[in-house]
């Protein structure tokens, strides 16, 4: 037995095994894998005994056949299911806001962000998901991470970054707004902008520190002191502003919204996406559909701040207990489901500690989605949303050798990607479950 069908043996016996001989691979590798189960997310069905051949980091060819039929090395991925490297699309990398006064942004210096970012990607990359939206970070740090993997100087997974949230004066992160009017914020740490010259100066300078999209405050939030979730804040011309600045370069638009009123001016605007959406109302929900806007629901961080932390939220106008408002938004989230609104997969990681993602789909499956509709929320639409359809999304001849293998069949128990024992993006086998 060659070395590289050893190390995945090991893989699929011993779930702590490292594949580090991989690790330092290069994609230009041809490299070949035999799936002796393998999930289509388009097609919906397990196939069996295929063998999948990659070079420089993309699929070349996926072929029904035996280990036999296979004359060069590769690598055997028996005993496990083979699906799509899983794509989160609300992120916050360089962000450990659940560590609570534990992680003091007003106490550390820019470069900690960064090194936050480097320690939480690798664990994202471990975890299953080989790209993210990361949507708001400060000081760029999440521009420098992406372009710092991209480079390969260090692990993680492709990003997508929107550099840090436009928000308006005392809206929603905007870290200042508890401290006395004489006092001045470091506005290198925020983009607080109003009115539609500002907003558009401000979409304008986050595209030339070259992010990939926009993120902007459509209405307060739960995180932030004197904001209420349910209130709008931006106008609907300040984010019609934001959005046609953004569309001149190419760039989506993701809008933070959890009241009514919030949504329906960010949908109105032209948003690509509406982050959260936990107040949404039928009227939004039907606005969303006809507009083509996808949401972003984020039910992991909904319950690790309302039930696992019982966060004290009596300032945010809620008018119930976190349990009631946990049970509210699976509620909208199933009404936004069967509302034909798109869903793509977004946990707001940063929110919960990083690693974590994959627990979001069954309570996704719990809201009312199929397993196969919460899994292809996490490849096919978020691949959709990102504009990389033609890269990433599926196991797919000519797109990105991203690739995952579990124990297990997710279609019966999605569970079990929560423990991925077997990570490839773009050809490079990561160092799956090293803990």
């Amino acid at each position: 037995m060659n070395l590289r069908v050893l190390l995945v043996c090991l893989v699929v016996f011993l779930p702590n095994a490292l594949v580090a001989e991989e690790s330092s691979g290069s994609p230009k590798e041809k490299k070949t894998i035999f799936a002796e189960r393998f999930l289509d997310v388009r097609a919906g069905k397990i196939r069996n005994n295929l063998i999948i051949e990659m070079s420089n980091g993309r699929i070349s060819s996926i072929t029904a056949g035996s280990k036999d039929a296979i004359e060069s090395e590769y690598l055997d991925l028996s005993g496990l299911t083979v699906l799509p490297g899983l794509i989160d699309s609300h992120t916050h990398l360089c962000d450990n806001s659940y560590m609570g006064a534990d992680f003091d942004h007003w106490a550390y210096p820019a470069a900690t962000f960064g090194i936050v970012g480097v320690a939480n990607a690798k664990k994202t990359l471990q975890a299953g998901f080989t790209t993210v939206r990361d949507v708001s970070a400060p000081f760029y740090c999440d521009v420098a991470l992406r372009d710092a993997i991209a480079k390969g100087w260090v692990e993680g997974p492709r990003m997508f970054v929107s550099g840090q949230m436009i928000t308006m004066t005392g809206g929603h992160g905007s870290w200042g707004n508890w401290m006395a009017p004489q006092h001045q914020i470091n506005t290198e740490a925020h983009v607080i902008a109003d009115g539609v010259d500002e907003v558009t100066k401000a979409t304008r300078t986050h595209i030339r520190n070259n992010v990939d999209l926009i993120k902007v405050a459509a209405t307060g939030g739960y995180g932030t002191h004197g904001t209420i979730p349910g209130a709008a804040s931006y106008s609907l011309e300040e984010l019609r502003a934001i959005v046609t600045e953004a569309k001149k370069q190419g760039l989506s638009v993701a809008a933070h919204a959890h009241g009514a009123d919030g949504i329906k001016n960010a949908v109105l605007a032209g948003v690509t996406s509406v982050e959260h959406a936990s107040m949404i109302d039928d009227e939004g929900i039907r606005l969303m559909r006809k507009n083509n806007i996808v949401a972003v629901l984020d039910l992991l961080s909904a319950r690790y701040d309302l039930i696992e932390k019982n966060q004290n939220y009596e300032d945010k106008d809620l008018g119930r207990t976190n349990n009631e408002e946990f049970d509210a938004i699976v509620t909208l989230f199933g009404k936004v489901h069967e509302g034909g609104v798109r869903i793509a997969f977004g946990t707001d990681a940063g929110v919960y500690p990083h690693g974590r993602n994959a627990e979001q789909f069954h309570l996704m499956i719990e809201a009312g989605m199929s397993p196969l509709e919460a899994i292809r929320s996490a490849t096919i639409v978020a691949a959709e949303l990102l504009g990389q359809e033609d890269k990433i999304g599926e196991i797919a001849n000519g797109k990105y050798a991203d690739l995952i293998a579990v124990r297990g069949n997710p279609l019966e128990d999605i569970r079990v990607l929560e423990d991925v024992v077997f990570v490839m993006k773009e050809g490079v086998v990561a160092q799956a479950n090293a803990e």
